[in-house]
């Protein structure tokens, strides 16, 4: 009760000193700065309490190569960096989504403007908020002994709580606090699980022993499924479903700091201690699966950390995970709620209320998206199978966020058509492709690779049968991206570093694995 005490305290006197920011800074940072606090910020949104459990979950049932769902990202991981940190520091939005009506021309961009902040605002961040909530409700489940309608219930209770105190100007320090909660977490974490699973040999061993070609980097040659998903995420999803352009939450981080040298070391310092942890969050899943009588899933990351850490440590523990669990879900819930509050409420609905007005609208909508959230997390079992359908409704969507920025034929009807067909063609698929034996066997795989092809086919014809937008509109923007030229040696070098990384992960684990085996 001392640590949470001195938590609540904590959490009070941050906001208590920045009482001042709760009006001005709701949605975005008032005042620029370095890049230090903003790039800690974003670190806490691209970790997450979920991240083990999906590692453990992977290693589980199919071993070091399912990771090939989290590593062909790295092929993508410097472009927002390199690329598009510096171009959102010139502009100084609220939110991303004023981003269309400045890119694009008439009523085609409005029309973009006012969809994209009722699907992505309400209906996409509700479906993160859930996938949060799921995740952190395991540790509720286990710390407080509940079942797992109680255990989700109670998370999302402390959720809509959370939601009525979210201001983006105070979020990023208390970001800083709970990064420093979570980094303690996993060293209490890595300490007595290495001491419980005999060191890295000998948990190395007894995982490797938990099944045929569990420490393999690839995929066992004789599995054709497991070859079909490695074919699926290397050749088509890192692209396709999760490179975009570095906005929604990311940019208000962008935005924060000043000029082009912050924006980028606030963009690439986080991917840099990303890659970092997730050697530690990997040898963390192996020690908890050494350690395991029985295979709990996903959820075995929580319990058996709760099963070697000393009673006196588990609160400790406890608020590590908590404090990943609220930073990412106020960063959704930010973004959602600005969607929907700046880019919807007050520019179509009530255009001309005061600042008050708007914060309270503000809080009203994150509360309503931590409930909308809530009531998803309640039909969902898996992680991994909830962020694999988030991956689908975005497949072939990504491509034009990137090329938007470039190719300026792409018009608000490109990007409208993408996004919708993404959505249809992924509710769509079960339903026409059910009774095919090949579907059936790989049906995420299928419908990635599908929805993928369908959704670039639609917003490509789409844009040639469309007009192009306004020459006036299309010379504003051309003045803050850079010529073609730059822009190509930006584009090598940003995949070149994401090259790098991609085989400095793999190298690392190679020579991992060859010391256990051979000294």
């Amino acid at each position: 009760m001392i640590v949470v005490l001195i938590y609540i305290i904590l959490i009070l006197v941050i906001t208590y000193l920045n009482r001042s920011e709760v009006l001005k800074g709701v949605f975005k940072s008032t005042k620029k700065t370095t890049w230090l606090v903003p790039s800690i910020s974003l670190l806490t949104y691209y970790t997450s309490i979920e991240q083990g459990q999906m590692i453990t979950g992977i290693l589980a049932n199919q071993g070091l190569w399912g990771l090939w769902l989290f590593w062909s990202a790295l092929l993508g991981v410097a472009f927002t960096p390199i690329i598009f940190a510096p171009l959102w520091s010139k502009l100084d939005f609220v939110t991303d989504n004023q981003f269309l009506l400045f890119r694009y021309s008439g009523l085609s961009s409005k029309i973009l403007h006012i969809f994209r902040a009722f699907y992505v605002g309400g209906i996409v961040v509700a479906f993160l908020l859930s996938f949060h909530i799921l995740a952190f409700s395991r540790v509720v489940e286990i710390y407080f002994h509940l079942n797992r309608f109680w255990s989700i219930l109670l998370t999302g209770g402390v959720l809509l709580i959370f939601s009525i105190k979210n201001v983006f100007q105070i979020k990023l320090k208390i970001d800083v606090l709970h990064i420093f909660f979570y980094l303690l977490l996993l060293s209490i974490a890595f300490y007595y699980l290495y001491d419980a699973s005999g060191g890295f040999h000998e948990s190395f061993t007894k995982y490797g022993k938990t099944g045929v070609g569990k420490l393999n980097l690839f995929p066992p040659v004789e599995q054709k499924s497991a070859w079909v998903s490695w074919l699926a995420f290397v050749g088509v999803q890192w692209w396709s479903a999760q490179l975009f352009d570095g906005g929604g939450p990311e940019m208000a981080r962008f935005t924060a700091v000043k000029g082009k040298r912050n924006a980028i070391l606030t963009a690439l310092i986080p991917v840099v201690l990303y890659i970092v942890l997730s050697f530690l969050m990997v040898s963390l899943s192996i020690m908890v699966l050494s350690t395991s009588t029985s295979n709990l899933g996903e959820s075995q990351f929580i319990s058996s950390i709760y099963c070697v850490v000393p009673t006196s440590l588990r609160t400790l523990c406890f608020l590590g995970f908590f404090g990943m669990f609220i930073s990412k879900s106020e960063s959704h819930m930010n973004w959602g709620s600005s969607f929907l509050t700046i880019d919807l409420y007050q520019k179509y609905i009530q255009p001309d209320r005061s600042e008050k007005h708007y914060m309270f609208i503000s809080f009203l909508v994150m509360f309503s998206l931590s409930l909308l959230g809530l009531a998803i997390a309640f039909n969902f079992e898996s992680l991994q199978g909830l962020l694999k359908f988030v991956f689908s409704i975005s497949a072939g969507v990504a491509p034009v966020f990137i090329l938007r920025w470039f190719w300026m034929r792409i018009n608000a009807w490109s990007q409208l058509s993408a996004m919708l067909s993404s959505a249809i063609y992924t509710m769509l698929f079960s339903f026409f492709f059910n009774k095919n034996i090949f579907f059936i066997n790989y049906f995420e795989e299928a419908r990635l690779v599908v929805v993928t092809i369908l959704t670039s086919a639609t917003w490509i014809t789409v844009t040639f049968l469309t007009k192009k937008d306004d020459e006036e509109v299309l010379m504003r923007f051309k003045k803050i991206v850079p010529d073609k030229k730059t822009v190509l040696r930006a584009f090598r070098i940003a995949f070149a570093i994401g090259l790098f990384f991609l085989l400095l992960e793999l190298s690392v684990w190679k020579l991992i694995i060859f010391i256990y085996e051979y000294v």
